[in-house]
């Protein structure tokens, strides 16, 4: 049976106020955006599941916006990576 394991990429969309298209042009301290790190997540194997918004309010804005978006990612667990587990011997 295959084994899979699981990551977490949350994208804080309060870093970009002019929306999502932009979000992609910000460099983290690690000169990296948030798109150079979803290609990475594809690129090292990791598919996406799913991406649930995150709802809230930016400050004193009168409606809820998206404030983040956190994307779940899968991948074969590679068999180096299983853990053993110490069944008992018969």
């Amino acid at each position: 049976m295959d084994q899979w394991e699981y990551q977490i990429l949350i994208i804080d969309m309060a870093k970009s106020m002019r929306g999502i298209n932009h979000m992609w042009e910000i460099r983290a301290g690690d000169g990296l955006t948030d798109w150079d790190r979803l290609q990475n997540m594809g690129r090292d194997g990791w598919e996406l599941v799913s991406q649930v918004p995150i709802i809230g309010q930016f400050g004193l804005a009168p409606t809820a916006v998206t404030t983040q978006i956190v994307f779940t990612f899968k991948r074969k667990l590679q068999p180096q990576s299983i853990p053993q587990t110490n069944a008992p011997q018969p």
